[in-house]
């Protein structure tokens, strides 16, 4: 009898530790209110218990709560229900705590580790997984993906849990998914569906991965396969006509079918997800679908339906969250200026205005506290660096006196052989000591011009909005006020006004677009740099760009850094060389990308420029990545740069 009982404990204790959101919301609760009120021991309702904290954990706190303190007193002494009470503790505190929450799954992933069982290992990976949820919240979206491939798919094919491991891919698909890593996003999510064709997997995560799926193939533009992921969605689905996921299946099939402009069964779509948005309370979703449905409807130019979407999903959020009522008011704006009605465009443009103050100053103060605590952080790491050098130094130092001491007392002919090998030891480890100092302070120097560059790109990529949606804002209100009052005007005095607004409208958007071209995020570095060698050319210069290699797999990162090395070196030729003519070449061959340009401008003297500051920052972004820099040039016989890159 007592063997049967455990048996049952640990199937149930099973059930608990691969538990799931699932699709059928309904019974699923049903089922453990009965085991919570009528289990057969305090064992088996504790297990019920937890799990429907979990549940409740994610809409209503108070009932979690309820739950979550009698399974804990339902556990008693038992260490294994100890450890998930732990577990699930942490997982109310998820959204409410996360520092609390962090420490809670550490401390119950600690617990299950003394228990060698299948089911312990399920519950290590989950906790490490849901901690590198916490992170990915916190803005830290590499520890997620470090904790899940390194600690929870470790243990989940430990565990033997292939479906398991699956539903973690997905994971680390959906982090590159949304950093744009469509091409990474895809290769997880494939090895999501080979470790669900081994195993049998929930619905819950089967139609996860499959949603993801679709919606990052409508990102990578490759439609045929999407429409093949919407519609498996659809037929697992078609059972389940009650489930949330019917409301994220409609939103991917709006993307898709906006993509496709296939407006009318979008419309469909953003219809029926709307309805079910709004009967299960799920108000964001609910906006985010009227939002989708508005896009439609202006693409479609029904301007008067679309503003009516729009304002709907306006007034259901109430919270500037991510930005989503700045995208609003601005849309706004667009389509009343579309339609030709300049004062409510202007007035929706002062909204926006007005809630863009109210958030930036918030989030800039945030982004300038991240940028001095990693500099804090990296200045800290020198001195201690140079800290450890100098007591290396120190102690080498006393070896060799003590070296020196004892040799003092060798007499006779040893002495001088001794004193020889003494002076030689004394020297190399001299060198070698100054080698290892100089080898830690160019690792330093590097960590350091790796967080410059990178807050350098940040700082492009802050300026580069802030002006445009700033900066650009202003001004599109100013044309749209002016433009209202030109229509006025008797003897055209406000012609030029227009005019030189609108150049400068030109000049700023060209500024934005220099400090971060939508190319190299878009289409990737040639594409970028051709855009900026026919941006630079006109009827005095001449630049031919000629480009060997792939080039499109290269990291974001070296992408960045080269177009900006490429950037610099035609603005030195055209601004300081007056060049006339310039020739670019661009080889991308396996880990290597080369270089070249020349100019037949009036050159310069190499040593009279060495410190100039084009010049540095290119050789900064050169040292960074590995390469070498070569340029030959003299007074009034033109300048050849040669750049080797490890990428």
């Amino acid at each position: 009898m007592k063997t049967s009982f455990f048996t049952f404990l640990l199937t149930l204790v099973a059930f608990v530790a691969s538990a799931q959101p699932v699709v059928n919301e309904t019974r699923y609760v049903d089922s453990l209110l009965q085991l919570e009120k009528n289990g057969a021991n305090d064992s088996i309702r504790a297990c019920a218990s937890f799990q429907l904290s979990d549940f409740w954990s994610y809409s209503d706190t108070a009932r979690s709560r309820q739950h979550l303190e009698l399974g804990k007193r339902l556990a008693g002494q038992n260490g294994y229900l100890q450890a998930m009470g732990t577990f699930f503790e942490a997982g109310f505190y998820f959204d409410l705590d996360y520092d609390r929450a962090l420490a809670l799954y550490e401390e119950s992933a600690n617990r299950f580790s003394q228990f060698l069982t299948k089911e312990s290992y399920v519950y290590q990976a989950r906790a490490w997984r849901n901690m590198g949820a916490i992170y990915q919240r916190k803005d830290n979206e590499s520890e997620m993906v470090h904790l899940i491939i390194t600690k929870s798919i470790p243990l989940a094919e430990k565990a033997g849990e292939t479906a398991r491991v699956g539903s973690y891919y997905t994971d680390v698909g959906m982090i590159f998914m949304n950093i744009q890593e469509y091409g990474k996003a895809a290769v997880y999510f494939d090895k999501s569906f080979e470790c669900y064709a081994r195993s049998s997997p929930n619905m819950h995560d089967r139609l996860t991965t499959t949603l993801y799926a679709a919606n990052n193939y409508c990102y990578m533009d490759s439609l045929a396969q999407a429409k093949i992921m919407i519609d498996r969605a659809g037929e697992l689905l078609r059972p389940y006509p009650a489930s949330e996921f019917n409301i994220d299946y409609h939103i991917a099939a709006i993307k898709y079918c906006h993509a496709a402009k296939a407006w009318e069964q979008g419309l469909f779509h953003a219809r029926r997800g709307i309805l079910l948005a709004e009967k299960m309370d799920k108000t964001y979703k609910s906006a985010e679908l009227r939002f989708m449905q508005y896009k439609i409807q202006h693409d479609m130019g029904h301007y008067g339906e679309a503003l009516e979407t729009l304002q709907k999903a306006i007034d259901e959020i109430p919270v500037n969250l991510d930005g989503n009522r700045m995208l609003y008011f601005q849309s706004m704006a667009k389509t009343y200026e579309k339609m030709g009605n300049i004062p409510k465009a202007h007035e929706w443009l002062q909204r926006y205005s007005d809630e863009r103050d109210s958030t930036y100053p918030e989030k800039m103060k945030t982004d300038i506290a991240r940028i001095e605590t990693k500099y804090n952080t990296a200045e800290k790491e020198k001195r201690i660096i140079q800290l450890q050098a100098e007591k290396q130094d120190a102690l080498m130092t006393q070896k060799n006196q003590r070296l020196w001491n004892g040799l003092l007392g060798v007499a006779g002919l040893l002495l001088l052989v001794a004193t020889l090998s003494l002076i030689v030891f004394y020297r190399t480890s001299k060198k070698q000591a100054r080698q290892q100092v100089k080898e830690i302070e160019q690792r330093q120097e590097l960590k350091v011009a790796n967080a410059l560059l990178e807050g350098e790109e940040k700082e492009r990529r802050r300026l580069a909005r802030d002006l445009h949606d700033g900066l650009g804002g202003s001004l599109a209100g100013i044309r749209i006020k002016l433009a209202g009052q030109q229509k006025k005007q008797v003897n055209g005095q406000l012609d030029e006004v227009m005019y030189l607004l609108e150049d400068s409208m030109s000049e700023l958007r060209r500024i934005a677009h220099n400090m971060m071209p939508e190319s190299l995020l878009k289409v990737g570095l040639r594409s970028a740099i051709t855009d900026l060698c026919d941006g630079l050319a006109n009827e005095e210069l001449e630049i031919e760009f000629q480009w060997s290699g792939p080039g499109g797999d290269l990291p974001h990162t070296a992408q960045a850094n080269i177009y900006r090395i490429v950037q610099e070196v035609l603005s030195n030729a055209i601004r300081h060389g007056r060049a006339s003519k310039i020739l670019l070449q661009c080889i991308h061959e396996e880990h290597m990308f080369y270089i070249t340009a020349e100019d037949n401008g009036r050159g310069f003297d190499m040593n009279a420029a060495a410190g100039g500051i084009g010049l540095s920052n290119i050789r900064s972004r050169v040292q960074y990545m590995k390469g070498r820099l070569d340029i030959d040039s003299s007074p009034g016989a033109g300048t050849a740069v040669n750049i080797e890159l490890q990428v």
